[in-house]
């Protein structure tokens, strides 16, 4: 059975986004062996090719399976993100992996090298990512041209791309936000391209759980932040 918070969708709705269906494709993962991602395609590109946005797996798909009883391709948080990217005019990519960063990085050499093969741009590649996922997809988006990342695990990594950064004030997870702020720190001190906002009320997952005008205000920040380093 999956886990409850398996179940959950992002809490923002757009038009077309229900409507947005996905393909099945494969990509070599960093052992050769070939890999699962799902493709969903841009409704209304704002691009031609359309840029691709990667939501990054951060733990290996068999420790999905066993915390929340399917794959990361299957949670609906993945699915819901990926219609909400791809009704946003990008088109969204979800992975398999059997080791997270090295397939992770693995994926993004693979568009970047055959992105027009399955209609995206090779060279406008973004990343989203959200909690534990954070170092990884930190590592992706040295492949990247920017990324999106919701109350990240850091584990004192810091992108040099740039990055539009979700803190949430009230997030339950020890450590999470001291981390952060000492990513910041760095950040600034090293002058980084980073946006962060902070979300005072937002617990931990609050795309997930918190159902208010502030969650959809930033999520639409976060998308249009994609959006104009996407172009």
């Amino acid at each position: 059975m999956r886990h409850e918070v398996a179940t959950r969708r992002v809490l923002y709705e757009i038009p077309g986004m229900r409507s947005v269906r996905a393909r099945d494709a494969e990509f070599p993962g960093a052992d050769g062996r070939p890999l699962p991602m799902r493709i969903y395609d841009a409704l209304t590109p704002i691009a031609s090719p359309p840029p691709a946005v990667v939501l990054v797996a951060g733990y290996p798909d068999s420790g999905y399976r066993q915390h929340v009883g399917c794959h990361f391709m299957e949670i609906e948080w993945s699915i819901s993100m990926a219609q909400i990217i791809a009704a946003s005019g990008m088109t969204a990519i979800t992975h398999s992996n059997h080791d997270a960063e090295p397939d992770a990085l693995a994926l993004m050499d693979y568009i970047r090298q055959h992105g027009s093969l399955f209609g995206v741009s090779p060279g406008r590649v973004g990343v989203w990512a959200v909690s534990g996922s954070g170092p990884v997809a930190i590592v992706a988006m040295s492949k990247a041209l920017c990324g999106v990342l919701i109350n990240p695990v850091t584990k004192d990594r810091c992108p040099d791309r740039p990055a539009f950064v979700v803190r949430a004030g009230q997030d339950e997870t020890p450590g999470l936000n001291a981390a952060l702020d000492r990513m910041f720190s760095l950040a600034l001190a090293e002058n980084r391209p980073v946006t962060l906002v902070n979300y005072p009320e937002g617990p931990h997952a609050f795309d997930l759980f918190r159902d208010s005008s502030e969650t959809r205000r930033i999520l639409r920040q976060g998308l249009e932040f994609l959006r104009a380093h996407l172009v």
